[in-house]
């Protein structure tokens, strides 16, 4: 998989003889720039990469509820007029940005005309899009680590990227952190590509648009920018995407909140101010260990391996192959966003999957390069102990047989060590790719039944709105309320995309009211957290301030149903057989229409679940019922 090149050939070692054996250092012709090995074009690297983002939208099942209910649901509103509004959106603390919202819904409404109105399939075709996004980040990235790292390096790395699970799981998330890792590719591609001004923009857009504190993963690219362009050209640059995009946010705040705002300051200052009893602290609180187990999950044998690249670098100095003439300083800075941010992530209390989104693509760089300067190292020292085996003259060869015979013999260790070195990095991509693909089934099919009881009670039991000719719930009729209920399982529900529009009376010429209404009902559970609520319905919703928000957590009553028996259809998970409200409920009254296996992760092994492993992983994880609920009297 990964063999050093060298100019050096047996017929020139043969014109050796007679000369003086050069130190390994400079004798290794790997280190000119001329790397032939091979190496995919970036179309076909897009294409795969392409191919990977849309399976990841249309089959990734790990659901973030700061997914659903921050980004789907405000979308939602902006596209529909009707969506769930956190504390984060109130007037009062402002920290997310329209803007990115905006971005998003902007194609949505297009994708939406595309999918012949149907939300579902807007849904899984705006994953599709942001996926697309990734890729080709993906492959400027790939673009600018070929002309900086070789052939050999990109081509590993883009096969760590195709069969990573990490970027499986993370490259259709419609989450600020996917966004923020998409520009910091696009950034980091274009610097080595030598686009400084492109790598400016997109960085100050992966900062401004997406998440700030990701200012951290472009100072060293910024370092190197101002060591070789001056700080004065690094400002002007910075300058344009400050007026451009920044300037332009702060306007669209401002219409939506009603109020001067500056969302990326208001995050800023939430989570590492004092202002904010608590602050991020009351999400997450995790030990040290939770991102190198998160990292061995999605990147299994690779991260360890990642972990080495710098020190080897250094280390082999000499040794270093195609990288031989490129400058260390350049590469260690190219690498090091996965040092500094995994340090500075694992130093921070509060810890969640996607807060390493934006380090994936150094993972993988990293690992490539560990895996290319062994392989190199190693065959370094075979030819130069090739070289040394044929430096003997005939006169010497008679008083030098001892020495020959350990030469040789040497000769012989390091060949069968070269050809292990060679085997095992096979070995090592090829188990990788066994453990990812592992991992990848079992998130899907661990996890598949949420997302598939909603599109169920979308398409076969609403059908997109159309429900007054089927036989349930019972009675549809003008001013109904089809009330989906949920408990425990609040933050599994995908968003409003997964419930019809409401249903107007078109026969009407005196008034516009919904004929039919469908709706997100909370029920209480044991989850006694801070849930969202629904966003006003007067114009200029946004900028109404919302009653009984609080940036504590703390539980808010108002949000919950007032009676069970209004729930047209309840969705849960019956795992719990102490569950509060499912216990209360009439078996006469509701029926089961839908039921799928779902893991119970309280119940099942760690690794089991973690990957899918035949016949060890079945017998060690636990399903229960994922269901849908009726509400026949409704």
């Amino acid at each position: 998989m990964v063999k050093a090149k060298s100019s050096s050939s047996s017929s020139s070692s043969s014109r050796q003889k007679g000369k003086d054996v050069q130190p390994i250092s400079s004798s290794s012709s790997s280190s000119s720039d001329d790397d032939q090995s091979f190496s995919p074009s970036s179309k076909t690297v897009f294409l795969f990469l392409g191919l990977s983002a849309a399976l990841s939208a249309l089959f990734n099942r790990i659901n973030d509820c700061d997914e659903f209910m921050n980004y789907w649901e405000p979308t939602h509103y902006l596209m529909f007029g009707k969506g769930l509004q956190t504390w984060e959106y109130s007037p009062v603390y402002a920290l997310r940005s329209y803007a990115y919202l905006l971005y998003h819904s902007s194609f949505g409404q297009l994708l939406y005309m595309i999918a012949q109105e149907n939300k579902v399939t807007t849904f899984f075709l705006m994953k599709i899009f942001l996926g697309l996004q990734c890729a080709f980040s993906q492959t400027i990235f790939y673009a600018g680590v070929k002309k900086l790292f070789g052939n050999q390096i990109s081509f590993l790395m883009a096969i760590f990227m195709f069969f990573s699970p990490g970027f499986f799981l993370s490259s259709t998330v419609y989450l600020p952190n996917t966004f923020s890792m998409t520009m910091i590719m696009f950034s980091y591609g274009f610097w080595m590509l030598n686009r400084p001004f492109l790598a400016v923009f997109t960085c100050a857009c992966s900062v401004f648009m997406g998440w700030p504190f990701v200012i951290v993963v472009g100072a060293p690219m910024a370092l190197s920018l101002i060591v070789e362009y001056g700080f004065i050209n690094v400002l002007v640059w910075a300058i344009v995407p400050t007026v451009s995009v920044f300037a332009p946010m702060i306007m669209i705040d401002e219409k939506y909140y009603g109020k001067l705002v500056i969302a990326i300051l208001n995050i800023i200052l939430y989570n590492f101010t004092s202002d904010h009893e608590g602050g991020s602290q009351l999400y997450g609180i995790e030990d040290w260990k939770f991102y190198f187990i998160n990292c061995f999950v999605n990147f299994n044998v690779i991260f360890f391996i990642a972990l080495l690249s710098i020190p080897l670098i250094i280390i082999l100095y000499s040794n270093r192959g195609v990288l031989s003439n490129r400058p260390l300083f350049k590469l260690i800075l190219a690498m090091s966003p996965f040092v500094m941010w995994f340090s500075f992530m694992t130093y921070l209390p509060h810890k969640e999957e996607r807060f390493l989104f934006v380090i994936y693509p150094f993972i993988c760089l990293s690992a490539s390069v560990t895996l290319y300067l062994v392989a190199n190292f190693i065959s370094d020292l075979y030819k130069y102990q090739s070289r040394l085996s044929t430096k003997s003259t005939d006169d010497e060869s008679k008083k030098k047989s001892t020495a020959a015979g350990q030469s040789s013999l040497l000769l012989t260790i390091l060949g069968l060590l070269n050809f292990l070195v060679d085997l095992s990095i096979k070995a090592v991509v090829l188990l990788f790719i066994a453990l990812s693909v592992s991992r990848i089934y079992a998130t899907f099919r661990n996890y598949d039944a949420s997302i598939e009881a909603y599109g169920f009670l979308y398409d076969d039991v609403l059908r997109a709105g159309d429900v007054t000719d089927i036989q349930f719930p019972k009675t549809i009729r003008i001013g109904s309320n089809v009330n989906v209920c949920v408990g425990k399982e609040w933050y599994r529900f995908p968003s409003q995309f997964f419930l019809p529009n409401d249903r107007v009376d078109d026969r009407s010429t005196k008034t516009n009211k919904p004929m039919i209404t469908f709706n997100l009902a909370f029920l209480e559970s044991e989850f006694k957290g801070h849930l969202p609520k629904p966003f006003s319905q007067q114009p200029n919703g946004t900028m109404v301030i919302p009653t009984n928000m609080n940036d504590q957590n703390q539980q808010e009553m108002d949000r919950y149903i007032d009676d069970i028996n209004k729930c047209s259809f309840i969705v849960d998970f019956d795992n719990n057989p102490d569950n509060s409200y499912l216990n209360k409920l009439s078996k006469d009254q509701f029926r089961i229409i839908y039921s799928r296996p779902f893991l119970d992760a309280s119940k099942s092994n760690s690794l089991a679940r973690a990957f899918y492993i035949p016949y060890f992983s079945d017998k060690r994880i636990t399903f229960a019922p994922y269901i849908i609920l009726e509400n026949r009297n409704n």
